[in-house]
């Protein structure tokens, strides 16, 4: 019997009852607890996840994923008699097991074939297809990728971005708004990987296992979703916790202070460079190198519903102050830092906020930081006097530098709203 098969079978073991001897000296009823499976029950063990939906007819729909990561669907049908199990596929197999239960929360069987064989699921209360649907950021992803950030929307159409890393077996890949296909059975989340994306022909699928807390923090609602990959020498559990933002941002009259920044995908030129009095080093940069730059120093941004205004002092009384136009496109935000020379550049980026505003985001891919940074350091060497800003050779090559150090770099910077 094909594993799934065996796994399939344990989905349908519920309630655990003592038959009878042949010996019994009361007359034995059987009773039928087939409707007593009726509901959705997930399973997830690193070699295979799926999950089960049982209906009031008997009839059950089986999804999963196996170990690298292809897709099935079985259907078939069961009946329960006592602590009997028995599951008919359509295929024309037919397997029997013995049941054991804890109500409400898990069950398992063990084959009659097979007696060392035992398999546990879990009870769904509830179906998370409606609860996914939106935008979540996640800052808090598995070991093998904590300076990482993602952030993914989920559609009512199956579909998905992502920006952030894609998770792939040994490595992982930058990508932005990169679109794919989902779903949500129970508490478990199909995502679709493209076969492209690691050499193969065949598509496969990533299975999270899904705890939803509505308003778990101030800032809003959590998603943790577990996961269990493929690793050298077996398999590693892994969790991440998702905020749930939003998909339309209220900048006007805010005003947020720096707190943390986190740093990816980071390549570039080994040397040290100048930047608002501070030392950084593309091929060596660290989140605490933005904390000093920005943390140590009195710096805020402050909003209205078309510029931000960047204020920046330093302790040795460099003060600092620009004004920019924005223009925002649901979390797509454009600088038009032109407005303040000619020969700075736009910049595109992407900003979150949480259900209150006190939280944004502001995720900056390569080109976004390198336009960024050097329209800093542009503004800041006119505004020092050490550049002309009309000196168009001497403001170019602010960018060519900049160009030249960063060869790939995602940052986030997290900015708290002032009270």
């Amino acid at each position: 019997m094909k594993i799934f098969k065996i796994m399939a079978v344990a989905l349908v073991a519920m309630l655990g009852f003592n038959s009878c001897s042949e010996d019994c000296d009361h007359e034995f009823i059987e009773h039928d607890f087939t409707q007593e499976l009726v509901g959705t029950w997930t399973y997830d063990a690193g070699e295979q996840a799926e999950a089960i939906v049982i209906k009031e007819d008997g009839s059950f729909t089986i999804t999963g994923v196996m170990k690298y990561g292809a897709l099935y669907e079985e259907k078939g049908s069961i009946k329960v008699v006592n602590n009997k199990v028995t599951l008919a596929y359509e295929s024309g197999d037919v397997f029997e097991g013995r049941l054991e239960l804890v109500a409400g929360k898990s069950l398992s069987i063990v084959l009659f074939e097979e007696e060392n064989i035992r398999l546990t699921y879990d009870y769904c209360k509830e179906d998370l297809s409606d609860e996914i649907i939106g935008m979540w950021v996640c800052m808090d992803t598995p070991a093998n990728a904590e300076s990482e950030m993602m952030i993914e929307t989920f559609y009512e159409n199956g579909k998905s971005t992502l920006t952030g890393f894609l998770p792939l077996e040994g490595d992982s890949e930058q990508v932005k708004n990169e679109a794919t296909d989902y779903m949500v059975i129970g508490d478990l989340l199909f995502i679709h990987i493209p076969a492209d994306k690691f050499g193969d022909k065949t598509p496969f699928y990533v299975v999270h296992k899904m705890i939803y807390t509505p308003n778990a923090t101030a800032m809003g609602d959590i998603m943790t979703m577990k996961s269990i990959a493929k690793a050298e020498g077996g398999y590693v559990a892994g969790t991440s916790s998702w905020l749930r933002v939003k998909q339309y941002l209220n900048l006007d009259n805010k005003v947020y202070d720096y707190s943390s920044a986190y740093v990816s995908n980071v390549k570039g030129k080994d040397e040290d460079f100048s930047i608002l009095g501070n030392t950084l080093n593309i091929a060596k940069i660290e989140a605490n190198d933005f904390d000093m730059m920005f943390r140590s120093v009195l710096s805020c941004f402050e909003f209205d519903a078309n510029s931000m205004t960047y204020r920046f002092r330093r302790d040795d009384g460099f003060e600092m102050e620009f004004d920019t136009q924005i223009a925002v496109d649901g979390n797509k935000v454009t600088l038009d830092m032109s407005s303040i020379n000619p020969a700075c550049r736009k910049v595109e980026m992407h900003m979150f906020q949480d259900k209150d505003d006190s939280q944004l985001h502001m995720y900056m891919h390569t080109d976004a930081f390198i336009n960024y940074f050097a329209n800093l350091n542009v503004i800041a060497l006119i505004t020092e006097g050490k550049i002309n800003q009309t000196d168009e050779v001497a403001i170019a090559k602010v960018f060519a530098d900049m160009e030249a150090r960063v060869e790939s770099i995602n940052v986030s910077f997290v900015l708290k709203a002032r009270k």
